[in-house]
Protein backbone atom coordinates (compact mmCIF):
# COMPACT_ATOMS: atom_id res chain seq x y z
CA UNK A 1 0.00 0.00 0.00
CA UNK A 2 1.39 3.31 -0.84
CA UNK A 3 0.73 6.09 1.49
CA UNK A 4 0.95 9.57 0.14
CA UNK A 5 -0.61 12.62 2.63
CA UNK A 6 -1.01 14.96 0.10
CA UNK A 7 -3.32 17.21 -1.51
CA UNK A 8 -5.17 15.95 -4.72
CA UNK A 9 -7.22 16.67 -7.02
CA UNK A 10 -11.24 16.58 -7.19
CA UNK A 11 -11.47 13.59 -9.48
CA UNK A 12 -8.35 11.08 -8.15
CA UNK A 13 -10.42 9.32 -6.00
CA UNK A 14 -12.84 8.18 -8.84
CA UNK A 15 -9.88 7.52 -11.27
CA UNK A 16 -8.39 5.27 -8.56
CA UNK A 17 -11.26 3.62 -7.92
CA UNK A 18 -11.49 3.17 -11.94
CA UNK A 19 -8.19 0.79 -11.64
CA UNK A 20 -9.83 -1.71 -8.74
CA UNK A 21 -7.93 0.00 -6.42
CA UNK A 22 -9.14 1.68 -2.99
CA UNK A 23 -8.13 5.74 -2.26
CA UNK A 24 -8.42 6.54 1.51
CA UNK A 25 -9.20 10.05 2.09
CA UNK A 26 -10.26 12.27 4.20
CA UNK A 27 -11.78 16.28 3.64
CA UNK A 28 -9.25 18.70 5.12
CA UNK A 29 -10.07 21.39 7.50
CA UNK A 30 -9.75 25.26 6.16
CA UNK A 31 -6.67 25.91 7.66
CA UNK A 32 -5.27 22.25 6.41
CA UNK A 33 -6.38 22.85 3.08
CA UNK A 34 -4.59 26.34 2.78
CA UNK A 35 -1.35 25.23 4.11
CA UNK A 36 -1.41 21.56 2.20
CA UNK A 37 -2.56 24.01 -0.91
CA UNK A 38 0.50 25.78 -0.27
CA UNK A 39 2.69 22.58 0.23
CA UNK A 40 1.31 21.01 -3.28
CA UNK A 41 2.48 24.21 -5.13
CA UNK A 42 6.00 24.37 -3.77
CA UNK A 43 5.95 20.55 -5.35
CA UNK A 44 4.40 21.67 -8.53
CA UNK A 45 7.13 24.54 -9.03
CA UNK A 46 9.55 21.39 -8.38
CA UNK A 47 8.27 19.33 -11.11
CA UNK A 48 8.38 22.56 -13.50
CA UNK A 49 11.74 23.12 -12.53
CA UNK A 50 12.66 19.66 -13.24
CA UNK A 51 10.86 19.81 -16.80
CA UNK A 52 13.21 18.56 -19.76
CA UNK A 53 10.68 19.93 -22.48
CA UNK A 54 7.88 22.38 -23.44
CA UNK A 55 5.08 19.99 -23.18
CA UNK A 56 6.46 19.06 -19.91
CA UNK A 57 7.02 22.26 -18.28
CA UNK A 58 3.26 23.94 -19.62
CA UNK A 59 1.70 20.41 -17.71
CA UNK A 60 3.26 21.57 -14.70
CA UNK A 61 2.20 25.33 -15.37
CA UNK A 62 -1.18 24.36 -16.23
CA UNK A 63 -0.81 22.47 -12.16
CA UNK A 64 0.75 25.31 -10.82
CA UNK A 65 -2.24 27.99 -11.96
CA UNK A 66 -4.76 25.71 -10.79
CA UNK A 67 -3.53 25.89 -7.62
CA UNK A 68 -2.97 29.48 -7.74
CA UNK A 69 -6.65 29.82 -8.97
CA UNK A 70 -7.31 27.93 -5.48
CA UNK A 71 -5.47 29.58 -3.21
CA UNK A 72 -6.87 33.10 -4.55
CA UNK A 73 -10.69 31.12 -3.51
CA UNK A 74 -9.42 30.92 -0.18
CA UNK A 75 -7.89 34.34 0.53
CA UNK A 76 -11.61 35.58 -1.25
CA UNK A 77 -10.67 36.47 -4.84
CA UNK A 78 -11.91 34.64 -7.88
CA UNK A 79 -9.89 34.16 -11.00
CA UNK A 80 -11.31 37.68 -12.34
CA UNK A 81 -10.32 38.89 -9.21
CA UNK A 82 -6.75 37.76 -9.59
CA UNK A 83 -6.29 38.59 -12.54
CA UNK A 84 -7.51 42.56 -11.91
CA UNK A 85 -4.86 42.45 -9.02
CA UNK A 86 -2.16 41.23 -11.75
CA UNK A 87 -3.01 43.78 -14.26
CA UNK A 88 -3.08 46.75 -11.96
CA UNK A 89 0.51 45.27 -10.82
CA UNK A 90 1.85 44.92 -14.44
CA UNK A 91 0.49 48.94 -15.72
CA UNK A 92 2.35 50.07 -12.19
CA UNK A 93 5.16 48.22 -12.16
CA UNK A 94 5.39 46.33 -15.60
CA UNK A 95 5.86 42.73 -16.00
CA UNK A 96 8.84 40.23 -17.36
CA UNK A 97 8.74 40.07 -20.87
CA UNK A 98 12.46 42.23 -21.47
CA UNK A 99 14.03 39.93 -19.24
CA UNK A 100 15.69 42.29 -16.92
CA UNK A 101 18.05 41.45 -14.44
CA UNK A 102 18.90 44.03 -11.31
CA UNK A 103 22.73 43.55 -10.60
CA UNK A 104 23.05 46.68 -8.61
CA UNK A 105 22.10 50.09 -7.60
CA UNK A 106 24.45 52.35 -7.16
CA UNK A 107 24.07 55.45 -4.83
Amino acid sequence: MAVYNKLIRDKIPEIIAASNKEAVIRTLTDHEYMEEAKKKLYEELEEYKAAVNDREALEELADIMELIYALAAVHGSSKEGLEEIRLSKAEKRGGFAKKLFLVEVKE
